[in-house]
């Protein structure tokens, strides 16, 4: 019985740190990789719609030519073609603390495969959205 109220505490103190570990984790990051995790989350669930939301239209296009996707409902008609299995495999393996960017914005992604994100918030409050969808030459 003693043993197993101490295996039960570890367990309890185990789960309070890890909560509060990542809690920690959570304030210490940039808005440059919160938004670089929510895009990789976005693209890991395939939610669209989530990824439609946070985009600023007119959105360019490039895969095997150049696109403007001009609204919320074109980008959702034209999801499937708009992130392939290798623009996919790009974002999800950036890693948010190593992110290229440049006065146009944010490069989650490699290569000719990468979503760019760029703020367009007031200086005081960060709003990234996506601008650009490059997905092969």
């Amino acid at each position: 019985m003693c043993c197993m109220r101490l295996t039960t505490v570890l367990a309890a103190l185990t789960v309070a740190v890890g909560v509060a570990g990542d809690d920690a984790r959570a304030e210490d990051m940039s808005p440059e990789q919160t938004i670089v995790m929510q895009v990789q989350q976005a693209v890991r669930d395939g939610d669209k719609t989530w990824l439609a939301d946070h985009a600023r239209y007119p959105l360019n296009y490039f895969g095997g030519g150049k696109r403007v996707i001009r609204s919320k409902g074109a980008f959702l008609k034209q999801y499937p073609s708009l992130v392939g299995a290798k623009l996919r495999t790009a974002v999800l393996a950036q890693l948010p603390a190593d992110v290229f960017r440049n006065s146009q914005g944010l490069i989650i992604g490699d290569g000719y495969y990468n979503i760019w994100v760029r703020d367009s918030g007031d200086g005081t409050v960060a709003n990234y959205q996506i601008i650009t969808i490059n997905n092969g030459p």
